[in-house]
């Protein structure tokens, strides 16, 4: 007979071979407009969230899931009885299609901070011993602000949750629903009702940190890196409430999104992309008529531009090197590229913040950053004062 882990690795070489077919260009990546697959197996690979799969990496996770789904199956096609009985719970466990991690659910789903079907958040609440409030992570989805949902903080939750931090994930507005403003506003609303409903979920308001993923890292840095903005004399109990954070874990960040910024520092063509011209409300064709109000929008909403000595520290975590020809060759290596980290460490440095920069040019350095959540809890750890 033969062995049950050939059918599941056939299933798996499907999968890779659809994907190399959708690769049109070559390149070795593929967008989410690319993928001919199932939007929620790529958002499940795609595990930064910077909106793009190496097919490399895909391929072997792909490969890896059904390795062990094809051991698990032949398993339980032998004895039972010569089952180890630590494996009988893992078979229960479950798994998302397409990855081999749990996905927990919160214990607190669709949590309303405002009047948009977007404007909901999940809370996954510490492990903790004793009663005391706990610091908290809000996690800010990416997707290029198009799309994206708050539950891909699911695959990652428990690397907080076990470490007695509590963790939110939110969804905010689309470019789709409404340009820039918007999803900032949102994101530091939601910040906002957190905090002033922080005793139902346990959360010690005086130690909470932002961060996310591409779009989300920038919407985390906005809030992160601007004034406080809380309003006393607000009719809006909400909006009495701050908006200043402990500290920032960002992932293939942007620090600026001012076309003309990018077209500055970053080689090749990041400066048109398409999710810029979105969430601004513009078409890069046209960038040269547009007014000075339109301009004031973008440079306001470029995080960069509000970098200051009181600042929280911030890690910057990349999955690309710091090689300037990698932008030139692939406009989605432009803008996740290391520069827009490195640059902002420029004013952090004269500053004296701490701002920590980690990119991958080694295969050293691609473990370091498949253990990035270890490396930032520890960072937490330290901000918050636990123990």
């Amino acid at each position: 007979m033969a062995p049950a882990v050939l059918p599941a690795q056939n299933v798996a070489e499907r999968l890779i071979n659809r994907m190399k077919s959708d690769d049109k260009n070559g390149d070795g990546k593929l967008t989410q407009a690319e993928f001919t697959g199932p939007d929620r197996l790529f958002q499940q690979l795609d595990e930064d969230g910077d909106g793009v799969l190496v097919l490399a990496e895909a391929a072997q996770k792909l490969k890896m899931l059904r390795e062990r789904i094809g051991e698990i199956r032949d398993l339980n096609a032998g004895n039972t009885d010569a089952r180890p009985q630590r494996m009988v719970p893992r078979q229960r466990t479950p798994i998302i299609s397409g990855v081999g991690r749990r996905q927990v659910k919160p214990d607190y789903e669709n949590v309303r901070y405002s009047d948009h079907e977007r404007h909901v958040f999940d809370v996954y609440a510490a492990k903790t011993e004793g009663s005391e409030p706990a610091p908290c992570m809000i996690w800010i989805h990416g997707g290029g602000f198009r799309r994206g949902d708050k539950s891909e903080g699911s695959l990652f939750s428990t690397n907080f949750t076990s470490n007695g931090i509590h963790f939110v994930t939110l969804n905010y507005r689309l470019s789709q629903h409404a340009i820039a403003p918007a999803c900032f506003d949102d994101c530091a609303r939601a910040l906002q009702f957190i905090r002033l409903n922080a005793e139902k979920w346990n959360i010690d308001k005086s130690r909470i940190a932002v961060g996310g993923g591409s779009a989300g890292a920038g919407l985390a840095q906005w809030i992160g890196y601007n004034d406080d903005r809380a309003d006393p004399s607000a009719v809006d109990p909400v909006a009495r409430e701050s908006t200043r954070v402990s500290a920032l874990i960002l992932l293939n960040a942007q620090t600026s999104y001012d076309y003309r910024w990018i077209k500055t520092h970053i080689p090749g063509e990041a400066w048109k992309g398409d999710g810029l011209q979105e969430l601004f409300g513009y078409q890069v064709e046209k960038v040269d008529d547009l007014s000075e109000e339109k301009h004031r929008l973008i440079e306001e909403y470029s995080p960069i531009n509000h970098f200051t000595k009181d600042d929280p520290p911030s890690l910057f975590y990349f999955r690309r090197s710091r090689d300037p020809s990698i932008a030139e060759k692939n406009p989605m290596d432009g803008i996740h590229h290391p520069i827009f980290g490195l640059e902002l460490k420029k004013l952090a440095d004269e500053m004296n913040v701490r701002c920590d920069v980690f990119s991958v040019e080694s295969p050293t350095d691609l473990a370091f950053y498949n253990r990035r959540w270890d490396h930032a809890i520890g960072f937490l750890k330290e901000r918050f004062e636990m123990k």
